[in-house]
């Protein structure tokens, strides 16, 4: 199996992301006027392509495909690009308005670096500042239970899974959402079904949260 910088610098110029950006929800950034955003897990630059034609301009992208990011600069000319694997942002603390983690938490199957992921986010986001991640829940037909239960006990947690393609993958329980998010406070939760990146549809959800001023 390829490691996932390989294989997302192979697959760069053919996979397609859907994941809809809810441009109302950024109103409640400290900064609404003119919020400074990161991108995390900016892939080819889709989002941050909707976020400049909706007039947003203080914009970050990271990824750490430098094959995603080279597609990203032919469609994304403003935004500041960086190639980092999001476990250590080269961000200041307590700088960000909002980050955006869309379609990510899929690509770290592990629960623990999802939850270092989490914490360098919190970390970088100013108080009141905003997380929105849009991502995977599990699913309950017959072909996913199967890959479900198929990979369980080799990666010890239902809803990771590989692909055939040599990538592992996960869909996430509501209540580890719950967990993962715990160090912010929820603003809104939505459920929906979006297609994924090899054109299924799976259940998704959409999580906004914000960091408060006062950290117990």
């Amino acid at each position: 199996m390829s490691s996932p910088v390989d294989y997302w610098n192979r697959v760069a110029s053919e996979k397609r992301f859907s994941h809809p950006l809810n441009l109302e929800w950024l109103q409640r950034a400290p900064n609404s006027r003119s919020p400074l955003i990161v991108d995390c897990g900016c892939g080819y630059g889709r989002t941050l392509n909707e976020l400049q034609q909706a007039g947003f301009t203080n914009l970050v992208g990271v990824d750490f495909s430098m094959a995603m990011l080279s597609r990203c600069r032919d469609t994304c000319t403003d935004p500041l690009l960086i190639c980092n694997d999001g476990r250590s942002l080269p961000l200041r603390s307590n700088s960000i308005d909002v980050v955006l983690l869309f379609a990510v938490l899929t690509c770290i199957p592990d629960s623990s670096e999802q939850l270092h992921q989490i914490a360098e986010v919190h970390r970088i986001l100013k108080p009141n500042g905003l997380i929105y991640i849009s991502d995977l829940l599990i699913n309950t037909d017959e072909r996913n239970r199967e890959r479900y239960e198929r990979d369980a006990a080799r990666y010890n947690c239902y809803g990771v899974f590989e692909l055939p393609e040599g990538v592992v993958v996960r869909h996430h329980q509501k209540e580890w959402i719950d967990e993962l998010t715990g160090s912010f406070e929820p603003l809104e939760f939505n459920r929906f079904e979006v297609k994924t990146m090899n054109g299924n549809n799976s259940a998704a959800f959409q999580y906004l949260g914000r960091k408060t001023k006062f950290q117990v």
